[in-house]
């Protein structure tokens, strides 16, 4: 292994503001291979790096990477490799008097899991022989990923030649077995490597070219793989293999302008940052160094200045009483965080004294979270430590007397509950008391501790309001860690829970099980009495889900008496007998939420409901048709809730919403911990105007969310199916408001819960009521709004249908989901499908309304719109014209209707070289929304990036970057931006910009899709900005064959302007590559196509014609470069530019 310097310190007296930057390598490279381009033979590192950050210090180190043979005993190995980075670096920088100089990373595929190790590693040599140790966690600044596996790679994806090593040697492949998806390792690393995170600053890279493998092309890491998605870190992909991805041939190659400007930045703030941070790291090691010294002496006469450390005292008495009702488990796993705060809060410290006051501690949570058991393992390590142990049951009053009957016959002081209470207040001796199972609120547990100062109690609960009586500290328990919890599933069904491939296994049931004790511990029975096993558990979970938690399984004897079903129906049977209002709201509500997704429900949900509902009818009389659809269900009061009375909440009659009885409903659930309010929202109600809006989101663990719906009889959870859609599409108002927009798109996950859910019947299906249709049809319009394609695809098409059946074709409403669907093709890229509906509704509205009808205006507009894009320009502007003009009209010159067609018109006019026409148009606009509608608006917004446009193609490209700058955050107006970067000779800048645009895009809306299609085209004329021909050319041959492959499918006309703008750029780049004859043949395909749709003598058909005879005459070099000149007067355009249906990111 070896620390290489590749680039001195500046030695010009100002050192203190220089940076150490070290660069690790991946699998089968070494220090000097990694880094280094193969074609040109260049070293980034060495002769890049310093012409841009010259007061930095540069290094390598490299360490055996071989192959999979060099890595046997793999886990080992990297903690191997990562101790010797840290001594080796440590060691250079105290030898050349740096030791608190920033520390920046570079790491390329493993190397990075050797550096999240190692800071690991540093981070924990705070001893104080090792101290020295720790000075590289506290002066690292930033990392930079690249290609690193942070959640593991698929066993083919690595190299032919790893591969075929581990296949000749005989090896077993030790680290392919360590950094495969899932891996024990890897996951240990990782979980090391998390609570530091916020430490540093993070760039993740991912590469997006393939490498080719023994098994054909593929990522060697997976983007999700190399760039998880972490709160304050960064994410950008590399044009290059895995490979190439770490070696830049020059300051233009792909990628290189990413990384040096986040080297740049980071070294340019980590002066300021980390001489603060070695401040508090001396703080925090003096105080540690006085923390031992103190140990050492063994006392203090400032006896509270000492640290806490657990101590049996020599003289401890021995336990003379252990009174419990039960054993702990044989197969306690995990909790040693708990463990550790109520040893240090309850457990008196060495030499002090027992009698200052009553140590109460509270555990509260979830049934089945594991709360008696912790209780029992707690006791059980620390019997010796305690003269009497004792055990109350607190689940009713008359347990809990008797349980105090039973400690006064004990101490011989009677047989009363009172006398139990009184005998522990007398004992000198030291005691523990554990209240189990204090859940039910109408008690009050207060009642059950013994008075004085004496002693130490542990409650536990699952009312979280018991929390309150504690004096020393309270916890609520909640899911167990993820790999404490596979533990605990295997030793449950007696495997081995150290076995990786097991440990495999496991991990999806742990998810589904949402890491609760009590569930895992019988799905570990379920598997240990053969039932099935781990590969075969998940199937039976999901098809007998209700059987399954409803199996008894006790995990240390007959101490817990519920399955994990019935323990939760303990909860809502105390909340059901509560008699009071609020309770019955409790379970109502409880249900309702069942239905929706189990994460983050909003609380304003049914408060705005109620508030739609009542804005369109009347308050409910008493018995209404919800009343009279639930009285069939009256007489299953016992078995399935209360008072089935829908929803009582959503019948009050008042003027305003009953915030306070609400948020009370739902106090009482998270009392119980059946719901948790999120972390993020801190208040619950607003003040708006006069009333008091819900605030906040809440959640459910996904087992309970289960139960709460299984609970229910088949029919019954149809019904409150209905409700849950009922109630969410109510909520809804399809205002512009930025605040009803967040809430919209908040619902996404809700209404994916409503769709997919198994139980449930389709939300359209025969025979279903104008009501429903009109609620499917809202929630397909969230789906439209939000970018969900494909699903308001699905749905809206459902209801088209319906409405088409049931209303006729021509109905108001059909029409109305008709032209939702219709913007919904559109915006999926479904051009002609979009076209022949909305020409459909156009017509229809024409025959009923008339050609001046305000419905028909708006369809024409939206018919002109989808021609546009189709390339179908004569029409588009006949129409556009036409709907503009009427709507001046019918609306006024100021109608945001009518100033949306004028930019509609605008845009035809620009795509037909009209730029000049065009830009009068969208300039009127703008300024007509700036006054009326403010600069904000998304109307104004959209003016003023069009107007950027057409200015860039007036060649006024300063004037259009200034405005399309201020808002390049959408798709759309990014790539016009980086058109203008382009013509400015900026073509670096513009690759830059589009790379994160290209990789979302991809993601989103897919490879096919126009917006994806218009990026890939923008990316192709930056790099032909480079005089990178042959990757552009690469793109435009991609473009040209989607393309292609949608011509023979009809999804795009075979005479589309996008067709001959690629054709005419392809042609421009086979010039400059000095190809010729290929050229003239997509030259000539342009010209073909050309004359046939615009006819011989339209001017671009002669002007394509005159280019095709300059590119034919271009023999020499001049003549080709000339041509190329020629042709490139129109690329590609990519119809969808400047289109304000974008999606923000």
């Amino acid at each position: 292994m070896v620390l290489r310097e590749l680039w001195p310190a500046r030695a010009d007296g100002q050192d203190d503001c220089s940076t150490d930057i070290v660069a690790v390598h991946g699998l089968e490279e070494d220090y000097v291979t990694a880094w280094v381009d193969p074609r040109t033979h260049r070293h980034w590192l060495r002769d890049l790096l310093p012409q841009c950050i010259p007061y930095a210090r540069i290094l390598t180190f490299g360490y055996s990477a071989g192959g999979p043979s060099s890595w046997e005993g793999s886990s080992e190995r990297l903690l191997q490799h990562a101790q010797t980075l840290v001594a080796e670096l440590e060691a250079d920088r105290y030898t050349a008097n740096a030791v608190r100089r920033p520390l920046i990373f570079i790491c390329h595929g493993i190397g990075g899991i050797l550096v999240k190790k190692a800071l690991a590693y540093s981070s924990s040599r705070v001893a104080k022989n090792v101290a020295h140790l720790y000075s590289i966690f506290v002066s690292t600044y930033g990392l930079l990923f690249l290609g690193t596996p942070h959640e593991g790679i698929e066993r083919t994806s690595w190299s032919a030649d790893a591969q075929r090593n581990a296949e000749t040697t005989g090896t077993p492949d030790a680290l392919l077995g360590a950094i495969a998806r899932g891996s024990e390792t890897l996951q240990n690393i990782n979980d090391q490597f998390a609570p530091l995170t916020k430490q540093f600053h993070l760039h993740f890279f991912w590469e997006q070219k393939e490498t080719a493998t023994a098994m054909g092309t593929r990522y060697v890491v997976e983007e999700k793989s190399a760039a998880p998605i972490l709160p304050d870190t960064e994410r950008s992909g590399i044009w290059a293999d895995h490979s190439q991805m770490c070696k830049f041939e020059s300051m233009e190659a792909p990628g290189f302008i990413l990384v040096r400007a986040t080297l740049q930045r980071y070294a340019q703030s980590a002066n300021g940052t980390i001489p603060q941070r070695w401040t508090q790291a001396i703080d925090y090691l003096t105080r540690l160094r006085t923390n031992e010294a103190t140990e050492l002496v063994g006392f203090d006469i400032y006896d509270g200045s000492k640290p806490f450390i657990y101590k049996r005292s020599e003289n401890a008495q021995r336990n003379e009483h252990f009174h419990v009702p039960y054993n702990a488990s044989s197969i306690f796993t995990g909790r040693t965080d708990v463990f550790k705060r109520i040893e240090e809060s309850i457990l008196s410290r060495p030499g002090t004294d027992d009698l200052s006051m009553q140590k109460r501690f509270i555990l509260y949570g979830l049934g089945g979270s594991g709360k008696t058991q912790f209780c029992l393992k707690f006791i059980q390590d620390h019997r010796q430590n305690f003269w009497g142990i004792f055990w109350i049951d607190a689940s009713s009053t008359r347990n809990a007397e008797e349980g105090f009957s039973k400690i006064a016959q004990i101490g011989k002081f009677g047989q009363s509950c009172d006398d139990g209470k009184h005998w522990l207040t007398s004992l000198e001796m030291s005691w523990m008391l554990v209240i189990d199972n204090a859940d039910d609120p109408s008690i009050d547990v207060s009642r059950f501790f013994p008075s004085g100062d004496r002693g130490h109690i542990l409650v536990t609960s699952r009312n979280k309001e018991c929390r309150y009586h504690q004096t020393v500290g309270y916890e609520e328990l909640k899911e167990m860690d993820h790999e404490e919890a596979i533990t605990l599933l295997l030793r449950a069904a007696e495997k081995d829970f150290k076995d990786p491939k097991l440990r495999d296994l496991a991990r999806p049931i742990v998810k589904t099980l949402g890491h609760l004790p009590l569930a895992l511990d019988q799905a570990g029975a379920t598997i240990r009495q053969g039932i099935c096993t781990l590969k075969s558990y998940l199937p039976l979970y999901h098809r007998h889900r209700r059987q399954i938690m409803g199996t008894r399984s006790i995990q240390g004897g007959e101490q817990y008496r519920y399955t994990v079903y019935s323990t939760w129906e303990v909860s809502f049977e105390m909340i059901r007998k509560l008699e009071k209002p609020a309770a019955i709201d409790a379970c109502e509500i409880l249900q309702l939420f069942s239905f929706l997704h189990f994460q983050q429900v909003p609380a304003k949900m049914l408060q705005k409901a109620w508030e739609n509902s009542r804005r369109t009818r009347t308050a409910l009389p008493a018995r209404s048709f919800l009343s009279k659809l639930f009285d069939s269900f009256r007489r299953d009061t016992t078995t399935t809730r209360p008072h089935l009375q829908l929803l009582r909440i959503m019948h009050q009659d008042g003027q305003s919403w009953d915030i306070i009885r609400f948020q009370g409903a739902l106090s009482i659930l998270a009392q119980f911990s059946l719901i948790t309010q999120d972390a993020e929202d801190d208040e619950d109600i607003t003040p708006i105007g006069g009333d008091f809006i819900a605030k906040g989101k809440y959640s459910m663990h996904p087992l309970v969310h289960f139960w709460a719906r299984d609970r229910l009889e088949k029919a019954h959870q149809k019904t409150w199916f209905a409700l849950a859609a009922s109630t969410l599409a109510d909520s809804i108002d399809f205002t512009t408001d930025a605040a009803e927009y967040a809430y919209r798109r908040s619902l996404v996950p809700h209404i994916d819960a409503l769709v997919d859910r198994e139980h449930a019947e389709p939300l359209v299906h025969p025979g279903t009521s104008d009501n429903a249709l009109q609620r499917a049809f809202k929630l397909g319009r969230v789906y439209h709004e939000g970018g969900r394609w494909k699903s308001a695809r699905k749905l809206l098409e459902e209801v088209v249908d319906a409405r088409t059946t049931t209303l006729g074709p021509e109905h108001s409403e059909t029409l109305e989901a008709m032209t939702c669907l219709g913007e919904t093709y559109w915006n999926s890229g479904s051009n002609a499908k979009a076209a022949e509906m909305q020409r459909q509704v156009l017509n229809t509205r024409i025959r009923l309304l008339g050609p001046s009808d305000a419905e028909t205006l708006v369809a024409m507009d939206k018919l002109a719109d989808t021609l546009w894009l189709c390339g179908e320009m004569t029409e588009a502007e006949e129409l556009g014209a036409k709907a503009k003009n009427g709507m001046e009209s019918t609306f006024g010159p100021m109608d945001i209707r009518t100033l949306t067609a004028t930019l509609n018109l605008a845009r035809v006019y620009k795509h037909t070289d009209r730029s000049g026409r065009a830009l009068e148009l969208q300039s009127h606009v703008r300024a007509i929304c700036e006054d009326k509608y403010g600069l904000e608006h998304p109307l104004t917004l959209r003016a003023k990036m069009e107007v950027g446009v057409s200015y860039n193609d007036l060649r006024r490209h300063d004037e259009a970057e200034v405005l399309l700058k201020s808002h390049a955050y959408t798709l759309w107006t990014a790539n016009d931006l980086s058109k203008v970067y382009c013509a400015q000779g900026r073509a670096v800048e513009a690759e830059v910009l589009l790379a994160d645009v290209l990789e979302k895009a991809t993601r989103t809306l897919g490879r096919d899709h126009v917006g994806t299609r218009m990026t890939l085209s923008n990316v192709a004329r930056a790099y032909s900005g480079q005089g990178r021909w042959s990757e552009a050319g690469a793109i435009l041959n991609d473009l040209n064959n989607i393309i292609s492959r949608k011509i023979q499918t009809g999804e795009v006309d075979p005479l589309h302007p996008d067709r001959v703008a690629i054709l005419i750029a392809l042609a421009r780049n086979h010039v400059h590559q000095r190809r010729l004859v290929e050229a003239e043949k997509f030259l000539l395909e342009a010209v073909q196509l050309t004359e046939k749709k615009l006819g011989p003598e339209n001017p671009r058909t002669l002007k394509l014609k005159s280019q095709l005879d300059d590119v034919r005459k271009g023999s020499s070099v001049p003549a080709a470069a000339a041509a190329a000149a020629a042709v490139g007067e129109r690329e590609p355009h990519i119809a969808g530019s400047s289109k304000a249906k974008s999606s923000t990111w």
